[in-house]
């Protein structure tokens, strides 16, 4: 955009002290306090917008609050793009909207990621949890020693990328704060160095994949190869003419990396956390673990995730100049070069659409949830996700001594850097 417009606040009838203090702002400091509004209060801050200022421009973004205008928005992906995405991602699927690259390397990604590995994941999963937990003793620092660890871990012997630890996990959190938190509107003032970061990190996994994928296929050969994504991807055999060369195997993979870790890290952290936060669910959620009951443990970490997702927007670029929620009273005129924010968060609170959305409730239906997005860019990984994390919070809560021994420390960061557990 190149002008700030005034986002018009029909008359109302209940107080609105978060837009007024908007309002009271001149229109280019508007979008750093609505940044800070998002981060602190998200649910006060979008209840007021879904009321009363539904697609609420600032002079950086306009703010998508309501449901049907959030899956509006993710519905149309030539319309809103993921070009925000090109500059950190290249040539990757997700930076790449309707494309042949994107349906071809979803079909091939889709190929190896079996659904019939999902109990196997399952069982690594809580495996490895059980291990980290009773290393533990007494105490656990979550983030490092489980949340990070266990889908560090998965990384490595189901997905095939067999790095150091520490790489593994360092590469991977430059990516995501590169990709996700270091957009032009986050006006960081350490973007480049975020950026070098991962460009430096991007050129030390594909010197790793130089030394995996010549061994990789030496085993395939012999006949000794580990059954994993890497395995897989390279028994296809796709011939480079194809344009699927060995760039795309690198760039395919090392996407499962990259997105694997620190999200399943953060969902395990914010989903116990708002389950400590809350007896009753606590208790719930405990006596499902203790009964092995997954479908039910899942309820209760998506419903805690709901209030405490691991983002509350997503992003997107108007190509052109579209009508948003045409033919309604809150109908906007989106204009060309648009950065919009799809507000999650906010979609999954919409009592237009939602329950009372203000209940913690474990039974809602899938649907409710836009954990893992929405439409052409939904979540590859979605079904590894959903049996990983659920499986990790569990093995806590079969724990009746867990407690909390202090608050989620995000240590300056968009990510959780501590978490202290007791476990006796």
């Amino acid at each position: 955009m190149t002008a700030c417009a005034e986002t018009a606040v029909p008359p109302k009838t209940t107080p609105t002290p978060i837009l007024d203090r908007l309002a009271a702002l001149p229109p280019a400091q508007r979008w750093p306090l609505a940044r800070d509004l998002i981060a602190s209060e998200p649910r006060a801050f979008f209840a007021e917008l879904r009321a009363h200022a539904p697609l609420y421009e600032t002079c950086e973004v306009t703010l998508i609050s309501r449901r049907a205008d959030v899956m509006e928005v993710l519905s149309m992906p030539r319309v809103f793009t993921v070009d925000l995405y090109k500059p950190k991602m290249g040539e990757f699927m997700l930076a790449l909207d309707e494309t042949e690259i994107n349906y071809r390397d979803k079909a091939v990604m889709r190929s190896i990621l079996a659904w019939g590995d999902l109990p196997r994941v399952r069982e690594m999963v809580r495996e490895v949890s059980e291990a980290a937990l009773e290393a533990a003793g007494c105490e656990i620092e979550v983030v490092s020693q489980l949340a990070r660890f266990v889908p560090m871990r998965i990384v490595q012997r189901y997905f095939g990328i067999n790095g150091p630890d520490q790489d593994l996990l360092d590469w991977s959190y430059a990516n995501q704060m590169d990709q996700f938190n270091n957009l032009p509107f986050d006006g960081r003032p350490d973007a480049d160095a975020i950026h070098q970061a991962a460009e430096a990190a991007r050129v030390k996994l594909r010197a790793l994949f130089a030394v995996l994928i010549p061994a990789r296929l030496a085993e395939i050969k012999a006949g000794t190869a580990p059954d994993d994504m890497l395995t897989r991807i390279l028994s296809l055999n796709l011939p480079a003419a194809d344009h699927f060369g060995m760039d795309r195997v690198v760039i395919n993979v090392g996407g499962l990396l990259i997105g694997a870790i620190e999200t399943t890290a953060e969902a395990v952290v914010n989903a116990l956390a708002e389950l400590f936060a809350r007896p009753d669910a606590l208790a719930g959620a405990r006596a499902a673990a203790q009964a092995d009951d997954d479908a039910l443990v899942a309820g209760y970490v998506w419903e805690a995730l709901r209030f405490s997702p691991i983002v509350a927007f997503m992003f997107r670029h108007a190509a052109e100049t579209v009508t948003i929620a045409k033919g309604t009273a809150r109908e906007k005129v989106i204009g060309k070069g648009t950065s919009v924010l799809p507000l999650s968060l906010s979609a999954m609170f919409d009592p237009d659409f939602v329950e009372e959305p203000d209940a913690f409730r474990p039974d809602r239906a899938s649907h409710t949830y836009l954990h893992f997005g929405f439409g052409h860019h939904e979540c590859l990984g979605r079904y590894v996700g959903a049996a990983m994390i659920p499986e990790i919070v569990k093995s806590v809560l079969k724990r009746a001594a867990a407690r909390p021994l202090g608050p989620v420390d995000m240590g300056g960061t968009p990510f959780p850097q501590t978490y202290r557990l007791a476990l006796r």
